[in-house]
């Protein structure tokens, strides 16, 4: 038996009690203020949401242009920040693309890594139990003009 330190008098709880309280997670607290969700975007915690607002978790990071390609083709989202900033605050505004953006994407030439602005330039990937995120960082050129997917370059 699993005992809480009581004051005297005090009703003493066993494990199948704590069992039924709401874990952190489980409250309100765990989604309001700072840890409140931010669809497409990062709270103040630091967590990472994809646009329905779901928690994303870091998949692989640095991943080569061709493996990128792979997953645009078998569905992944894209995520673009131009200036290398990482997504962090005060650095420039993530941009999903659009479905017609990613159609555009589908079947054709990998990203390329262009040094254009010299920004610090990666791909990660981050997912959820519904999808699969590219976050392009920096001087990532992807597509072409016509489909508003190059990043800069």
């Amino acid at each position: 038996m699993i005992e809480t330190m009581s004051k005297k008098g005090a009703r003493r709880q066993v494990f199948v009690d704590l069992l039924k309280e709401p874990t952190w997670s489980e409250t309100v607290a765990a989604h309001s203020g700072r840890y409140a969700p931010r669809p497409g975007g990062v709270n103040g915690a630091g967590e990472f949401f994809d646009p329905d607002g779901l928690l994303l978790h870091l998949v692989a990071e640095q991943v080569s242009p061709q493996d990128a390609q792979r997953m645009v083709d078998s569905g992944a989202q894209v995520l673009i920040e131009t200036c290398g900033c990482g997504g962090e605050p005060g650095g420039c505004t993530p941009q999903w693309l659009t479905e017609a953006q990613l159609k555009s994407l589908i079947g054709g030439h990998a990203p390329r890594f262009t040094g254009a602005h010299s920004a610090p330039s990666w791909i990660d990937v981050w997912g959820n139990d519904v999808r699969t995120v590219l976050y392009a960082h920096g001087d990532v050129s992807w597509g072409d003009d016509r489909a508003g997917a190059t990043t800069r370059g």
